[in-house]
């Protein structure tokens, strides 16, 4: 081979490595996961009906006495089991065929209620649970209630009920599913959970508070801020015609029929689109599945700890509230909702605070004791204000105030406070050394 032969060899070599070098740096794809910031928050804004939609409270009644627990890492292990199980045969039941009283049945000994804060439909909760049924009634319920006496067999009795409509839906599950769930949670119910006490509230209507006085951290957070552009890509159909005005206490956005105001005082967003007022009704389901998909499209969850609230068919409306450690969030100015109106077509109103709970600030010394519940109900009773016959709730929550640091940081802070709740609006508890106690309603 002479030297000329050899130099082209070697250069048809070289070329073709670079050529292949150069296709492998324009192809090549990295095995790590891309952490762009707006990938991460798009994926962890976008919430299922299994993280919206989750009990607020498990209720044990054992030998004469009640337990029950908010405790979000409880509940989601309950969750996680009665997710597992499988639902067949769901029929409605008559109280006649019962032969008891609709509390009595709800409230029985040796039962469990696995309790939510509003009706659920079950044509949308049904993908959480594993039904077996290729056609369900349509119904709603707040509870899931398991009746020790009724586990026997192959398959035993879970029942769905709705509260306010008094109305009871069977359906079967493996007995040895039952067991495992009882064995798990019941049968040291009155170990692991405190226990509360009984009050019966106008003959039709049971409530239960803790027995003792309850010991609860205050607590402290630094928020964040979302990009009200987003949001206002999101409302208006062109966002290009929306014209920007700034207002007393914050800014106005609209394109001639939309509105959408900013609130700085209060981090509040307020929207409403007058052309939508009129309302099309369709079910229960289709209203809180479109409420939760709506605030998906645009990634607005920004906390993953709003839980569904309330739902008014009537009014085609839908809240969702915050949820700190398993207990509701509430502020006189809304900051702790997300309030959807719907319309004809789409949105009519939407209210929503625009900053998210960002990190806790260490909280040495702030515990606060609550009254025991017996407390509580005996204020309640006391007060001529208060209708206590159309109290239909009472339960700790957290009252949200805004304040800035030293650095002129905004933070919030969250103090541990006994609500009661007639319809949809929610009240302070008023002690007599409160002064009366705040009476606004927080809905």
């Amino acid at each position: 081979m002479n030297l000329e032969r050899a130099k082209s060899i070697i250069l048809i070599i070289l070329v073709g490595t670079s050529i292949f070098l150069t296709w492998s740096i324009w192809t090549y794809e990295p095995e790590y996961e891309y952490q762009s910031d707006e990938l991460i928050r798009i994926k962890s804004d976008v919430q299922i009906v299994s993280d919206v939609i989750k009990p607020v409270s498990i209720l044990f009644h054992s030998n004469g006495q009640h337990f029950q627990t908010s405790d979000p890492v409880e509940i989601d292990k309950m969750e996680k089991e009665f997710s597992q199980w499988r639902f067949t045969g769901v029929k409605e039941l008559s109280m006649k065929r019962l032969q008891m009283k609709f509390d009595d049945f709800v409230h029985e000994e040796g039962s469990v209620e696995i309790e939510f804060s509003d009706d659920v439909p079950i044509s949308l909760y049904k993908t959480v649970l594993d039904i077996s049924d290729k056609e369900l009634p349509g119904f709603s319920f707040d509870r899931i209630i398991i009746k020790q006496k009724d586990i026997s067999g192959n398959e035993s009795a879970v029942y769905f009920v709705s509260y306010e409509q008094e109305k009871i839906y069977q359906s079967m599950v493996s007995t040895k599913r039952l067991k495992d769930f009882m064995d798990d949670f019941y049968n040291d119910s009155h170990k692991k959970y405190p226990e509360y006490t009984a009050q019966t509230i106008n003959g039709k209507r049971t409530l239960f508070v803790p027995k003792n006085s309850i010991e609860i951290n205050r607590l402290q957070y630094y928020i964040d801020y979302f990009d009200i552009g987003n949001l206002k890509n999101a409302l208006f159909n062109d966002p290009k015609y929306v014209r920007q005005e700034s207002v007393s206490g914050g800014e106005e956005y609209t394109d001639g029929t939309r509105l959408m105001t900013i609130d700085k005082e209060n981090y509040m967003i307020s929207y409403i689109n007058p052309e939508q007022k009129s309302k099309l009704f369709g079910s229960s389901s289709d209203l809180l599945g479109k409420s939760i998909d709506f605030i998906n499209d645009h990634a607005g969850w920004e906390d993953s700890n709003y839980r569904f609230a309330y739902m008014s068919e009537n009014e085609q409306r839908v809240v969702f509230r915050l949820f700190v450690n398993g207990y509701p969030a509430f502020n006189d100015y809304g900051m702790t909702e997300i309030e959807q109106i719907w319309g004809k077509e789409e949105i009519y109103s939407y209210e929503r605070p625009y900053f998210s709970l960002s990190s806790v600030l260490p909280s040495e010394g702030s515990v606060a004791t609550l009254r025991s519940g017996r407390e509580v109900l005996n204020q309640l009773k006391s007060k001529e204000s208060i209708d206590f016959k159309s109290v239909e709730d009472i339960s700790v929550g957290y009252k949200l105030n805004k304040s800035l640091d030293s650095k002129l940081v905004t933070l919030v802070t969250l103090e541990p406070t006994w609500y009661y709740r007639i319809g949809d609006k929610w009240f302070i508890v008023p002690f007599d050394e409160e002064s009366g106690g705040d009476q606004s309603g927080l809905e």
